[in-house]
């Protein structure tokens, strides 16, 4: 059934072919694409139609609709009509053509992505390669179309199409003079869409720097370092503005230096590296087409990205210089502000979460490379126990083990896993004795991944709760803590390992999530290593907080928004999509807000869609949000500086962001008022988005978030001292 939805889905599939041979999905680059590539009318009209039949055909059959509407199977068929539309004379028999070169084509893409896409790389322009190179020998024997003479009497053609004045314009674009390497770039860039003329190149060239402004620098960085390598080893650079075939520089200097790869300095510095190699890969490759009418078209560029991007997958060891992109934002820009704000933010999360063992604060009694015995390969471990406000351990004379504060508290596991050895059976220990000859005393060992297992030892003689082989959840009671082995007081002592044996040696392994009591102040430490005398505790989640951060599935919230007296009401939904990332979606400015919340933190990923929604400002104002309550508590964060800046300022941290950040936009929340410490049934949170550029703020933007028994209460916003908007729960 055709309905407007449908069209406009498919409208969107159709414009993403054409901004998808650049790597885009923006539309007004496409657009443009779209018209440079009707300057031949005919060729136009085929590449539409190979187009409409390439994505027809997907969702007939019934392939993944999201490939299909990004214009991944699409643009490789568009550039089959383009071609096929431009050498050969209009008809039915050159629709005919397109329409089965589409199929062709289409199928090529399904089979290579199933191939090469197990691999994890791209397609790229394969399919178009594979189709052209058919179509081309084919039409050898073709006996009812005649090749196309459009181009060569193209002053009559145009003055036909548009008349004299037309004519007189594209004699203007022909007469200007250009530098002769920065013509051949607009040729080779118009070439990419088989137009080749000047205007085309502008055209695409100004859509290119619309679109990204990396992406435009790299395509004059990658020119232009094959121009001069050329000229360097004495060939014949004439030919690229005959044949055309520059463009596979560009598109291997996007590619490698933007899109696929991380962009930085080092990006920049391999496309420099590789473009040489493209150049002796084209122009070795031209030889071997030549006898055959061939063009070699974007051979170049398919044959050095895929097997950069292979060899990139092959390293034993993985540079944090060089990086693959592995969330995919289709832009250069987006690809390097996400990865650096996720590497700053949750750059932890390549280590298993491992919380402490206890409830309540303990004191650090024996660190990392610790006074006693924490030395050599056991270096990497804890002592904890409990002290009063004295620093004192024990209460009256602490003669006796049941004398210290923490004797007897309980042990519980750090994280989910499964009991790989205990070892039981041995008394406690008298105060101030040790048992040398069994050192660890009571003690188990936790399995939590491959090569990762926490130990905890000096265990309580007969507390033991669990048994070899369990299954264990993260804060379930294993124990209590006692003083026997080589334990002079009661204690809890706390290791990580790899190996799974009572005594292993140690891992230099933070622990996740905790807080970190100084003085009367608390702050919260994500994955790192609690130092000596340091006092905490982990999280202990507020229920008021943990229930309104808790955002599941389904979820429906709604606010009345109050902005420059006007009140309209917004509806939010909690969704996630196939790759299981939860988010918020605010139908009305069709915005969505990605989230992340393991129980204990709160963090907004990302955010896709309308900067002035509400959604967007609630994603500012809890950026980042523990579930615990502390009075005074600050935390700090992060946020990408494409979200909070615009305009001229932001478009030139784009030219420079490979090489350095002028902008930095800074998040603060602050635990505010809470109504009753016993029975709170309302908690005031106040945070702050700081805009920083070259170190001088520009902009501060304040928010105040009410929470209640029933979530979100109200938001309010402040920019620059002023007032700005609120909402209230429905």
């Amino acid at each position: 059934m055709i309905t407007s939805k449908n069209i406009k889905v498919f409208t969107k599939s159709i414009l993403n072919s054409y901004s998808q041979i650049f790597f885009s999905e923006n539309k007004v680059f496409a657009i443009i694409l779209l018209i440079v590539s009707f300057f031949d009318i005919w060729a136009g009209v085929s590449g539409l139609l190979a187009i409409a039949v390439t994505n027809l055909l997907g969702y007939g059959l019934g392939y993944n609709r999201i490939s299909i509407n990004k214009g991944s199977y699409g643009f490789n068929s568009l550039l089959v009509g383009l071609g096929t539309g431009l050498y050969f004379q209009p008809g039915i028999e050159l629709f005919i053509v397109v329409f089965f070169a589409s199929v062709l084509t289409f199928f090529i893409s399904v089979a290579l992505e199933g191939i090469i896409g197990k691999y994890g790389l791209p397609v790229l322009s394969v399919p178009f390669l594979l189709g052209m190179w058919t179509i081309a020998l084919a039409s050898r024997d073709f006996s009812t179309i005649g090749l196309s003479e459009r181009g060569i009497y193209i002053a009559n053609e145009i003055y036909l199409i548009g008349g004299k004045n037309l004519l007189d314009i594209y004699n203007w674009w022909n007469d200007l003079e250009f530098i002769y390497s920065l013509k051949v770039y607009f040729l080779s860039l118009g070439a990419i869409f088989f137009q080749f003329n000047v205007l085309s190149g502008i055209l695409i060239s100004i859509g290119l720097l619309f679109y990204s402004r990396i992406a435009f620098s790299l395509s004059l960085i990658g020119f232009y370092t094959a121009f001069y390598f050329y000229q360097f080893i004495g060939a014949d650079f004439t030919e690229l503005s005959y044949n055309y075939i520059g463009f596979n520089f560009i598109l291997t200097s996007i590619a490698l230096g933007g899109f696929y790869v991380i962009p930085s300095k080092y990006s920049y510095l391999w496309v420099v590296l590789l473009l040489p190699v493209v150049v002796l890969i084209t122009i070795s490759a031209s030889k071997i087409f030549i006898p055959y009418n061939l063009s070699i078209y974007s051979l170049p560029f398919n044959i050095i990205v895929l097997m950069f991007l292979y060899s990139m997958k092959l390293r034993v060891r993985k540079s944090n210089k060089l990086t693959e992109v592995l969330v995919q934002q289709n832009s250069p820009e987006r690809n390097l502000y996400f990865f650096k704000n996720a590497s700053e933010r949750f750059k932890e999360l390549q280590y298993v979460p491992i919380s402490l063992p206890f409830f309540g604060e303990w004191t650090v009694s024996q660190a990392h490379e610790g006074e006693y015995t924490h030395k050599a390969e056991w270096r990497h471990a804890w002592d904890f126990v409990i002290e009063d406000e004295n620093q004192k351990q024990y209460k009256g004379s602490g003669d006796n083990v049941t004398d210290y504060y923490c004797y007897d508290k309980k042990v519980i596991a750090p994280a989910d896993g499964i009991v790989q050895e205990i070892l039981g059976g041995i008394e406690d220990n008298v105060i101030g004795d040790v048992n040398v000859n069994q050192n660890w005393g009571n003690s188990i060992v936790i399995k939590h991944t491959e090569y990762l297992y926490s130990q905890l030892s000096h265990l309580k003689s007969g507390s033991i709760e669990v048994s070899k082989g369990d299954f264990i959840r993260k804060g379930q009671v294993l124990a209590v803590c006692g003083n026997s082995g080589r334990s002079p007081f009661p204690h809890i002592h706390f290791q990580l390992q790899a190996t799974p044996f009572v005594g292993s040696e140690t891992l230099d392994y933070p622990l996740s999530h905790y807080i970190l009591k100084s003085g009367n102040e608390f702050r919260l430490q994500s994955f790192e290593k609690p130092k000596q005398t340091d006092v905490i505790s982990n999280i202990h989640s507020n229920d008021l907080l943990k229930n309104a951060l808790h955002f599941i599935p389904g979820q429906k919230l709604g606010f009345k928004h109050f902005e420059n007296n006007k009140t309209e009401e917004i509806n939010w939904e909690v969704k996630t999509d196939i790759y299981n990332n939860s988010y918020i979606h605010c139908t009305k400015s069709n915005s969505f807000a990605y989230f992340f919340n393991d129980g204990n933190i709160h963090y907004f990923k990302n955010f896709i869609g309308n900067r002035k929604s509400l959604l967007f400002n609630f994603y500012l104002a809890i950026f980042k949000l523990q579930t615990g309550f502390y009075k005074d508590m600050q935390i700090e964060d992060n946020i990408p500086v494409n979200h909070t800046f615009h305009g001229l300022l932001l478009i030139l941290q784009d030219f420079l962001a490979p090489f350095h950040f002028f902008l930095k936009s800074k998040f603060y929340i602050q635990y505010g008022e809470l109504d009753d410490e016993l029975s709170p049934s309302k908690i005031q949170l106040n945070s702050t988005v700081e805009n920083y550029a070259f170190l001088k703020k520009l902009k501060t933007m304040d928010f105040s978030v009410d929470i209640d028994k029933n979530g979100i209460e109200k938001i309010s916003f402040t920019e620059n001292g002023q007032k700005r908007a609120e909402c209230i729960r429905n």
